[in-house]
């Protein structure tokens, strides 16, 4: 299971991506999360990501969108619901995903609840 910005592990400089010209003044070593007010946004930052061969991340909100992102070659999908994620991961197991299913937590008791559910990981953030 993957543990992601948890303090004693390895803190990730998160950056909140909404446009390509954030994309292109980003650093190698920054963790880049789409984060756009629509769809829309999100998947043209998804192909420019793709289509430079970028590792990013992006939030999800269901499955359909899950869905138009792993095509994309998207390293990790985000779900701020334990539902949404465990349907996103029986779905990557059946399909398997090269995507990483990620549950967006804040406190360490989370940690075991996810691992139970079989979800990939969890990503200690505030988003």
């Amino acid at each position: 299971m993957l543990i992601l910005n948890h303090p004693c592990i390895h803190p990730l400089n998160l950056v909140r991506i909404s446009s390509q010209e954030q994309i292109t003044h980003s650093l190698p070593s920054d963790f880049l999360l789409l984060s756009c007010d629509s769809f829309t946004q999100t998947l043209a930052l998804a192909r420019f990501c793709n289509s430079n061969t970028l590792a990013y991340a992006s939030f999800v909100r269901n499955t359909k969108e899950a869905l138009f992102l792993v095509n994309l070659n998207v390293r990790f999908l985000l779900c701020r619901e334990i539902h949404l994620a465990k349907t996103l991961q029986k779905l990557a197991e059946t399909y398997l995903f090269d995507a990483k299913i990620l549950l967006c937590i804040q406190e360490e008791q989370e940690i075991e609840k996810t691992a139970e559910c079989g979800i990939d990981g969890v990503i200690f953030a505030n988003l």
